[in-house]
């Protein structure tokens, strides 16, 4: 059953509780509206958003090369603009880490609606993860020519790359 009305740092703690008793995670604390954890080595950060209406997850997909940010930005762009939901990636210009963020009402906020959250987040992280490593292996001047030649994006070299 939703929560009504989670506006405090204090239920925001309390739905990160319950959230950690339910599926045993014994190394997830939740104080002053933040907590971390590590699912399946995908680091995630939860906090209360500053207006305290969401609770806000970020989950790290991993750090880019420097001579790739460029083009990681471009397609974290892109794929920010066909995206569906509250999902949104974002590179760091000073670490080149690439991550993404979702959001959720706490008004509606439950174990069951967090889980699913922090699941998709996870999933949609290792997808980015094993598609960046593929696309670090591919031949950039072969894949623009090719993509080029399907009419595809020619920055990914595939045309499934912005999957989110």
């Amino acid at each position: 059953m939703p929560r009504k009305g989670l506006t405090t740092v204090m239920e925001f703690n309390e739905l990160v509780s319950d959230f950690a008793g339910r599926y045993a995670i014994g190394d997830i604390f939740a104080k002053d509206g933040l907590a971390e954890l590590v699912i399946d080595g995908t680091e995630i950060t939860l906090r209360e958003d500053a207006g305290g209406g969401n609770v806000v997850a970020s989950a790290v997909i991993g750090e880019m090369p420097p001579d790739s940010r460029g083009i990681f930005a471009s397609l974290a762009l892109q794929a920010n603009f066909v995206a569906v939901g509250a999902t949104a990636l974002c590179l760091d210009a000073d670490t080149g880490d690439l991550s993404m963020t979702a959001s959720l009402p706490l008004a509606v906020a439950d174990v069951d609606s967090l889980s699913a959250m922090i699941e998709e987040l996870v999933n949609t992280a290792e997808e980015w993860r094993r598609n960046a490593t593929g696309f670090m292996d591919v031949d950039e001047e072969a894949a623009t020519t090719e993509a080029e030649a399907l009419d595809a994006n020619p920055l990914s070299g595939d045309p499934g790359f912005l999957r989110v």
